[in-house]
């Protein structure tokens, strides 16, 4: 599933995981498993949710099963404008630890869906090619390089392999409403073109 490409990047730098224990994180975490490409990972607990506490125990537990770090971060409670905040808050983190034990690539989870939903929300924003063009398979970032090895597979994709191979995830619930601004895209928007004409948009 993952691309060649991918995956000779990878065998060549000192990677960090993005975690979150949800889908895409976990289908992520196991198929650089498979495929033996050594990488640590990084979760962060907003509080938000009752189920943070074990996802958090969840990653510490596949850490110690498969002998990689985990770094964990309780994050500081968000008043307001959570998506950003809570965006800045990882990628501080993140970019905490890249900093402090050499990390050369970051891992995200982001899938195909994700990349639908974000070039719809610049396209009604108004933004130009290469706003709606901007999530991209390799981004170089300051001191790093940002890797999204999903972006060809839908999220549909990610759970038949969870559930193939008998994969434990979570399931983030907050994620089904319309409060955000991204979930709303996501449900009214991205979800229905993809079932529609998902080789299309690939």
């Amino acid at each position: 599933m993952l691309k060649n490409s991918t995956l000779e990047l990878l065998q060549k730098s000192k990677n960090l995981l993005a975690f979150s224990a949800g889908v895409d994180s976990s289908a992520l975490f196991h198929l650089l498993q498979q495929h033996h490409i050594s990488f640590d990972i990084a979760i962060v607990d907003y509080g938000v949710r009752p189920q943070s506490k074990e996802e958090v125990q969840h990653a510490k537990d596949l850490a110690h099963t498969y002998n990689l770090t985990c770094y964990t971060y309780k994050a500081p409670k968000i008043e307001k404008n959570f998506e950003a905040q809570a965006r800045e808050i990882r990628y501080r983190f993140f970019e905490t630890l890249i900093a402090k034990h050499n990390y050369t690539t970051l891992l995200s989870a982001h899938h195909l869906g994700d990349r639908l939903e974000w070039m719809l929300m610049q396209l009604c924003k108004g933004s130009g090619c290469v706003e709606l063009a901007g999530m991209q398979s390799v981004e170089t970032r300051n001191g790093y390089t940002l890797v999204r090895p999903l972006l060809h597979l839908d999220k549909e994709e990610l759970l038949a392999y969870l559930h193939t191979k008998k994969l434990h995830y979570f399931q983030d619930h907050t994620n089904m409403g319309n409060d955000h601004t991204r979930n709303s895209f996501r449900h009214r928007f991205a979800t229905p073109l993809l079932q529609k004409y998902k080789e299309g948009i690939k």
